[in-house]
């Protein structure tokens, strides 16, 4: 490290004695920047890292909400949009990954597909729940409702990877169960006027346990993977995600307002989804055919500017996606889950703000924030838990990470785990060398077992 990032960052640059002397009390003076913590070039990127990450994840999620306001009637169009559409962005970039770059090697390509199609079929079927139930659901619930991932990814893990869990982890997890039972109260008793409606919370709430198998799936099918490339893995998850998703349609047919879609109703469906995210309201209420007065009330079109807000999440999923990455990478997992725990009482905040929300503004309820402060109780509890868990296995193993786009913005981080390998030493791979030319060298029992095996 140079010595410029050892500077404090209030440091004066033409090396005057400008700065304010404070008495220590035993007869020394120190000044103002002796009390300032000194950061090095490497934490303030990292500290930069992760303010922009929480910043894009929270208006991640205020877009993704936005959208399904939008698209409120046309579910099933905006599951296919957000699924077809991020097949050209992943396929420029893995296209000119393949064409220019040495990044996607044979061995990448050799991948078996039908890996990519299990991960695709899961998060496809994740991805409908999400959206269709998400219409009905709104911001701060489905914030809250995600934070049930982590109880059900370790009950599938329980049984399916044979994973054990700390004590401090399962406490961590029965009161993110009781934080999520608490939020949903309202919903269930009619109190509020946020829009929830159980039957679509509880669809939503489902989503979780595909992406928990999807998770899961993820660690058995790329744990012998050393460097699959992000942009590749996405690349086809998206397309078999687009094909899965495709053939879920029939399922509309015997969903309730708004979602129903009967079997002859899709092509005009898709047609009505497309005229809205061009600007055209299909569904008006001077048709008497939406608003709180009809049989069946849904709501009317509001798609103006529709093509603009789907386009702007779009981007800024892309972005938040890749400072996961960047996180992950240079700062680590538990600075991460921090940072993930600090995003969830942001976003609801920002969901309960008039000014940036309009008239989808959703005022905290007491049983909201009670809600969110057991989940951040549990949350906390779960990830000390999981730091201990990780301190104690660190010699034997290392959390590696997976990021997956997932569908609707839902990313997917996943724990791959890898056993360490001790590197062998110079002179082990020395004699390893001569063994194989056939030079007897004498060596001990241990390094004469390895030139054997080798």
């Amino acid at each position: 490290m140079g010595q410029d990032e050892k500077k404090s960052l209030l440091a004066n640059q033409d090396g005057g004695q400008d700065d304010v002397e404070i008495s220590s009390g035993e007869g020394k003076k120190k000044s103002l920047r002796d009390y300032i913590p000194k950061l090095s070039k490497e934490s303030i990127t990292i500290l930069i890292y992760v303010v922009l990450y929480i910043t894009c994840g929270v208006i991640n999620s205020v877009l993704l909400k936005q959208v399904m306001n939008t698209f409120s009637n046309y579910g099933f169009f905006l599951n296919q949009l957000t699924n077809f559409g991020y097949i050209p962005i992943f396929g420029v970039a893995v296209a000119y990954k393949m064409f220019f770059t040495n990044d996607i090697p044979k061995e990448t390509r050799q991948f078996p597909l039908y890996k990519f199609l299990i991960m695709g079929a899961l998060d496809a079927v994740t991805g409908y729940f999400v959206v269709i139930g998400g219409i009905s659901t709104s911001g701060p619930l489905q914030q809250l409702l995600n934070q049930a991932i982590i109880p059900i990814t370790m009950l599938v893990s329980f049984f399916i990877l044979k994973e054990r869990y700390s004590w401090i982890q399962l406490v961590g997890a029965v009161v993110i169960v009781g934080g999520v039972v608490t939020s949903l109260i309202p919903s269930l008793t009619g109190g509020g006027n946020s829009g929830n409606k159980p039957f679509w919370n509880f669809f939503y709430l489902i989503s979780i346990i595909p992406y928990a198998f999807s998770n899961v799936y993820k660690d058995i099918g790329f744990k012998a993977v050393d460097d699959m490339d992000v942009w590749y893995l996405q690349y086809w998850d998206c397309v078999f995600q687009s094909i899965i998703g495709t053939i879920l349609f029939p399922i509309n047919a015997a969903l309730p307002p708004p979602a129903t879609i009967p079997f002859n109703s899709i092509g005009p469906s898709l047609k009505n989804g497309s005229l809205c995210l061009a600007g055209h309201n299909n569904i008006l209420a001077t048709d008497s055919t939406c608003g709180p007065l009809t049989t069946d009330p849904m709501p009317c079109d509001n798609c103006h500017n529709a093509w603009i807000i789907i386009l702007v999440y779009m981007t800024i999923n892309v972005i938040y996606n890749v400072f996961i990455l960047l996180v992950i990478k240079y700062a680590g997992a538990t600075v991460f889950s921090i940072a993930n725990t600090l995003r969830l009482p942001l976003t609801n905040i920002v969901f309960s703000l008039k000014f940036i929300m309009g008239k989808q503004v959703v005022p905290f309820s007491g049983l909201s924030i009670a809600g969110l402060i057991i989940i951040l109780g549990g949350l906390t509890t779960y990830r000390v838990g999981s730091t201990i868990k990780a301190k104690k296995a660190g010699a034997t193993e290392q959390v590696r990470f997976i990021p997956g786009m997932g569908p609707a913005g839902v990313e997917g981080i996943v724990p791959i785990r890898k056993k360490f390998i001790e590197p062998k030493s110079q002179e082990h791979l020395r004699k390893q060398f001569f063994g194989k030319l056939g030079i007897n060298i004498p060596e001990d029992r241990y390094n004469k077992a390895h030139i054997n095996d080798a």
